[in-house]
This record gives structure tokens, C-alpha cells and sequence, in this order.
């Protein structure tokens, strides 16, 4: 016969009560009190009635991440897989699932979100608009926005100091002497778009230098785009002597191409990369960029996204992380 929540509260010590809070409600429930119910249901195999539970609680212990199409999958995408596994992480801590999506995979013909199975929350990650955030809300789902901002009444919006990191990049490659500095930049969302855009005009702008929108470019933010894009550059007397790019792939994807035109980075060409993703260590010469704490706003999401579950209300709009300049051999 298999073990009941009477037979864990027995073993254990505690109330029948306390046993189902240390699941439901395990921040409620005191870290000794969890290990002791945690253990006795280890030792007599007992598994929670998860519908049952969400039939009392109102709540299906899952959660969602869904990401747009371009930046799937998420647990490939140099940017957004720490990010995951942190959110990933957060959710075992408190007994909740976590499913993978992409925005397209949710959208009705009509436009309108869908959410195939009932999820407590959604983390919403990168480019989206506000259709999709209103038909979450239709739907009553508690919903935090990631790496993006959108103006919106009572959305919450956890993204970095996109401004601020390119405003690093841009005036470090002035220091190293550079007065003609080109940019590549990815199609994101508007938000970090502009953010990381506005960062390099300022920059120049400060330091009185032209703004030649010959080399000012918009790709896919992918390696091959940028390889060829950057290959096409090099074949430019009057080329820049660096290039500002709006995320490390788009970077290695130049950095390809110098290499093959048998060309030096930096000598020839300095490169700059922004997000500090793993993929900046693995290249040689290794990537100068801008690191975005990624882990951290992977911890913030979660946890705020299970404050809107619990009912709690929101003392912030905006969350932005700082950023901060790597150097390394590329610049």
C-alpha cells in the first residue's frame, strides 16, 4: 500500500498540516522542520497528490519560460542558458516545474496568447509586445518581463543597464586610441536595441568623433551575418580600426572573419563584444565585452515571479542589473 501524508507526519514528527504546508507553502516551513519531512518521504516513498494539491492551493506548481522564436533554444542560446538554469534551479527549490516555450509556439491565427496547460507564471524573455503581455493577462497569469522593458501598469521588468554597458565599450576603445569605430548591431528587441545604440552615439558624441553611418550596421545577431558583413567591410580602405558589437556572437562571428582574411585582431581590427557569454572565453584572441550578471537576473525573475504567485505586491516597475567591461585580447 503506498505511503500516505498520515504516514510522512508520523516518521517525521509534525503535524499533518505542517507536512502538506512543507510542500505547498515550503517558505513557510522552517529548514529543520523540511529536511525532517523531506527525509521521512524519501524513506517511505511517498509522492505528493500534485492535482489534488492544486485542486485546494489553485495552483499547478508550474511555471513557464517563453522565449522568442530567433533566440530558441534556450538551453543553446549562449545568453539565456544560465539564465535558465538558475529559473530552473529556483523552481526545484520550491517543488514547481518549469516548461520551455517559444512566443510563436503560444500565439493563436488571431494573435492572441494561449497557454495550452494552466501555469501559475510566466517568465517572459526578450523580444515581445504588448498584445502578447495583455492576453497573459486575459488569462490571469502572473507574468515577469526579462531582458526587455515595455511602460506598462503593473508589469514588471527585470533587464540590465544596456545603455550604460555600451557607453563602457564605446569609451574603452577611445582609450585604446581608436577615432573611427564602427557598429554592429543585432536586431533585439527596441529596447535593448536602442539602449546599446544611443550608448555608442553618445559616446562618439562626447569625444566630438564622426558618426560615419556607413559603417553603422543592422544583422541578424548571428556569426554567419556577421562574417559576412565584416568580410565585405575589410575589402574598405578608409574601414574602422574597431568595431562595437551589440552581443558576443555577433563578435565572434567578426572576429571569424578577420581571422580568414588573414588578418589580426586587434592590430588590424579591435573587437568588442557585450554580454560576456561563455563563447567569449573560447575564441582566441579571447573576447573584450561587456558582462551582464546573468545568473542575477535569472535569481530575480524567479523570485519575483513567485512573489506575484504568492499575491504579494509589487514595489518595483524596473529592475535593471549593472554591467560591467571585461577586457581581454580582442580590443
Amino acid at each position: 500500500m503506498d505511503a500516505t501524508i498520515i504516514d510522512v507526519a508520523k516518521l517525521s514528527g509534525y503535524s499533518k498540516a505542517t507536512v502538506s504546508r512543507a510542500y505547498a507553502a515550503p517558505d513557510r516551513v522552517s529548514e529543520k522542520a523540511r529536511d525532517k519531512i523531506y527525509a521521512a518521504a524519501k524513506a517511505l516513498n511517498y509522492t505528493p497528490n500534485v492535482i489534488a494539491r492544486a485542486m485546494v492551493t489553485k495552483h499547478t506548481e508550474s511555471i513557464a519560460f517563453v522565449i522568442h522564436e530567433k533566440q530558441y533554444p534556450a538551453i543553446l542560446n549562449p545568453f539565456y542558458s544560465p539564465i535558465l538554469d538558475v529559473i530552473l534551479q529556483e523552481g526545484i527549490k520550491r517543488g514547481y516545474s518549469l516548461s520551455i516555450s517559444t512566443d510563436h509556439d503560444m500565439r493563436l491565427p488571431n494573435g492572441e496568447v494561449y497557454m495550452k496547460k494552466h501555469m501559475d507564471g510566466v517568465i517572459l524573455a526578450g523580444q515581445t509586445d504588448t498584445q502578447a503581455i495583455l492576453s497573459y493577462r486575459k488569462q490571469h497569469i502572473p507574468l515577469v518581463l526579462l531582458n526587455n522593458h515595455i511602460d506598462m501598469e503593473g508589469l514588471l521588468c527585470i533587464t540590465a543597464n544596456h545603455f550604460d554597458g555600451a557607453v563602457q565599450a564605446v569609451e574603452h576603445l577611445v582609450e585604446r586610441g581608436h577615432r573611427k569605430i564602427g557598429l554592429l548591431a543585432g536586431l533585439f528587441s527596441p529596447q535593448i536595441y536602442a539602449a546599446r545604440y544611443n550608448g555608442y552615439i553618445s559616446v562618439l558624441k562626447k569625444y566630438h568623433l564622426p558618426v560615419d553611418m556607413r559603417f553603422v550596421q543592422d544583422i541578424e545577431p548571428t556569426m554567419e551575418a556577421a562574417e559576412q558583413y565584416v568580410a565585405s567591410l575589410l575589402q574598405i580602405e578608409d574601414r574602422p580600426t574597431a568595431l562595437f558589437c551589440t552581443n558576443d556572437t555577433i563578435a565572434i562571428g567578426a572576429v571569424k572573419a578577420v581571422i580568414r582574411a588573414g588578418l589580426r585582431v586587434p592590430q588590424d581590427l579591435a573587437i568588442i563584444g557585450f554580454d560576456d557569454s561563455y563563447i567569449s572565453r573560447v575564441i582566441e584572441p579571447e573576447l573584450t565585452t561587456v558582462k551582464i550578471d546573468k545568473q542575477l537576473m535569472g535569481k530575480l525573475a524567479a523570485e519575483k515571479l513567485f512573489d506575484l504567485i504568492a499575491g504579494h505586491p509589487l514595489e518595483e516597475r524596473l529592475i535593471e542589473t549593472s554591467t560591467q567591461l571585461i577586457v581581454r585580447s580582442s580590443t
